[in-house]
């Protein structure tokens, strides 16, 4: 297990707020490079877990590190032994790095490279994720002591990134099928999983998916699979500040209350763990007023854009407004558009809102940057990514280190392990 230290969490003052803490980093680090950063509170990561683990007990995380890789959040999440959903190579050594154990893994990716499985026999990584004959054969050539998982398609009603397009069988002739190959391969069966899309309302896909799982689960049975043992009920959970998990929680403490106590069931979050624990610090570096459409427009040039943190928002996947650092002068709001550093065009983050008056040389904060924003960035045009400055309040702190001693072996603590 890799080593926590205070060189890599600062520790402030629960008096301290996030503005702060903010200034605090750009007095030490960014008065003079203007470069954004992220903080990241490492409280509120805390706090997400301990909210899941209390609402849903029988649903055993495994964090999607796709979602965002830095390694300080794995670091915490592994030390409150979460289990982790990796897609590739270098997801899977991402993990392992901190003392990750590969039965803590799923390798979830439906569509692996050859070589990637054989990392996986390699690293003893089992549970591997399928929903196809192509992919069952891949894995009986090269790592057949694997334990398979067949994904099949449970689509969540007008889900903004709806996975099934691409990853999912049939959940009814094709995983039959599905099931039938790996018994007549003399595979080892493992469970079933389903992942209802991305930023979706229809919380009711759960329950869909969980009864559709015990279905399958059933017919493996009834032919002989009696190793299946497990349902992995995905991701789609939302983690932005507008909401909490206790509906979903409902839905699916009732759909899992009367399965088999032998099954086991994990999910795979990503935005859940990670939205609200990144905020964002950007600079105005330059301002202009210009007549657009016969309307006074502010554009506003700023150090950060969608090539580095918000790609969602180019995709109209998101619309996150600033907040800045200092009071606004006053509340009255003026037609704006906000633009990233690069000479592409198409590098605006906000176009045509109302947005109080800014001026070059201020920072503004962007919360619930947690997901999606520096795993998908680039330094295109020269300009590099943001780095991450980890922090949490003395006090959670110290109930972090209680808790993850107290779930460690004897003799096991996250100061002391090498």
């Amino acid at each position: 297990m890799s080593h926590l230290s205070f060189d890599e969490v600062k520790l402030f003052e629960d008096t301290d707020t996030d503005a702060d803490i903010i200034r605090s980093f750009i007095n030490m680090e960014y008065k003079m490079t203007e470069e954004p950063f992220f903080i990241l509170d490492v409280a509120d990561v805390i706090r997400k877990h301990w909210d899941w683990i209390a609402k849903m007990p029988r649903v055993i995380p495994h964090y999607a590190v796709k979602c965002n890789p830095d390694p300080v959040l794995i670091k915490i999440l592994a030390a409150m032994n979460v289990g982790f959903d990796c897609a590739s190579v270098a997801e899977i050594q991402a993990v392992m790095e901190h003392g990750v154990p590969a039965d803590q893994i799923i390798f979830a990716n439906p569509t692996k490279w050859c070589a990637h499985i054989k990392f996986a026999k390699k690293m003893n990584v089992q549970k591997m994720t399928v929903d196809s004959e192509m992919e069952i054969l891949k894995i009986s050539n090269y790592f057949p002591e694997a334990k398979i998982v067949i994904r099949i398609r449970c689509d969540a009603e007008k889900s903004l990134i709806p996975l099934g397009v691409k990853f999912g069988c049939d959940p009814g002739d094709e995983a039959v099928q599905l099931i039938h190959l790996t018994k007549r391969l003399g595979l080892k069966l493992w469970g079933f999983s389903f992942h209802v899309g991305s930023l979706s309302d229809e919380l009711n896909a759960y329950s869909r998916g969980i009864t559709m799982c015990k279905r399958l689960i059933d017919v493996a049975k009834s032919i002989g699979c009696d190793e299946v043992q497990l349902i992995d009920i995905g991701g789609g959970f939302s983690g932005d500040s507008r909401h909490s998990i206790d509906k979903v929680a409902s839905i699916i403490n009732d759909a899992i209350q009367n399965i088999d106590p032998s099954i086991t069931i994990i999910s795979e979050p990503g935005r859940y763990y990670t939205t609200t624990a990144f905020t964002l610090a950007s600079l105005i570096h330059t301002k202009k007023i210009i007549l657009k459409d016969e309307k006074m427009t502010r554009m506003y040039y700023m150090t950060c854009g969608v090539y580095n943190c918000f790609l969602e928002e180019l995709l109209k996947i998101q619309t996150r407004l600033p907040i800045p650092l200092s009071k606004p002068e006053s509340d009255e709001k003026f037609l704006s558009c906000v633009w990233g550093p690069t000479c592409d065009s198409i590098d605006c983050i906000l176009e045509d809102i109302l947005l109080p008056e800014f001026h070059a040389g201020e920072w503004l904060i962007w919360r619930d940057m947690g997901a999606y924003t520096t795993s998908l960035g680039c330094p295109f045009n020269g300009f590099s990514l943001s780095k991450v400055h980890p922090f949490v309040r003395k006090s959670y702190w110290e109930q972090f280190l209680a808790y993850t001693n107290k779930i460690r072996k004897p003799k096991e603590s996250i100061l002391n392990m090498k």
